[in-house]
């Protein structure tokens, strides 16, 4: 799960200032591009750090501020694919920063020793107890460029099985859920689906199920 909390994040660990996964090297030439001239550290706040980043584009310069963070995964686990009762496991559990319950897909921060699919696979089984037969990748996206750094993961998760009990860290609070397809699709952007990577998964898994 992403979330933050004082003094540290699930799994700890230093944070990366590596481009995204689905960067372009291409696009660090040409007129549009701002060259980093100088970046400070600001402030380590757990699940991702701050930073200064002084800029120059032609003769223009200036102070942006930058949050550097770890990749994310998130899973769709789907229940009796392509049925007539296709439907999901999600979780249901309070966000800090919009101060509300949502439903959204399993997700969580990539731990450093770990891929993407893994990492998928694990925050299934803590979030919900489900252990999956196989895990497809549906796509990879940069959830904020605009002063963000990572990119999010998503995953079908296929042949679900459950295995064992939820296995949270002490400050998560959730509850696990099945959702029909057609009610995600119909309240998708309304309360409580406003997650936006849970739309966005959501838009993978249908590209993935109409090709």
């Amino acid at each position: 799960m992403y979330h933050a909390r004082a003094g540290g994040m699930k799994g700890g660990g230093a944070l990366s200032r590596r481009p995204p996964a689905c960067y372009c090297e291409a696009m660090r030439q040409g007129p549009l591009h701002w060259h980093e001239l100088d970046r400070t550290l600001v402030q380590r706040c757990g699940v991702f750090d701050l930073y200064r980043s002084r800029r120059r584009n032609g003769h223009r310069e200036g102070d942006f501020h930058l949050l550097t963070a770890r990749d994310w995964a998130n899973v769709v686990p789907v229940l009796e694919a392509g049925g007539r009762h296709e439907r999901f496991v999600m979780v249901r559990q309070y966000r800090h920063g919009i101060d509300q319950v949502t439903v959204e897909f399993p997700a969580g921060l990539i731990e450093l020793d770990e891929g993407p699919e893994a990492a998928a696979a694990r925050e299934l089984l803590e979030e919900t107890g489900f252990r999956a037969r196989r895990l497809v990748g549906l796509g990879a996206i940069v959830p904020n460029p605009a002063f963000m750094n990572n990119t999010c993961h998503s995953f079908c998760a296929e042949g679900l099985e459950r295995v064992e009990e939820l296995s949270l860290d002490e400050l998560e609070v959730l509850e696990v859920l099945e959702v029909p397809l057609e009610e995600l699709q119909r309240q998708i952007g309304q309360a409580p689906y406003v997650n936006s990577m849970t739309a966005l998964a959501l838009f993978w898994y249908l590209r993935y199920r109409s090709a």
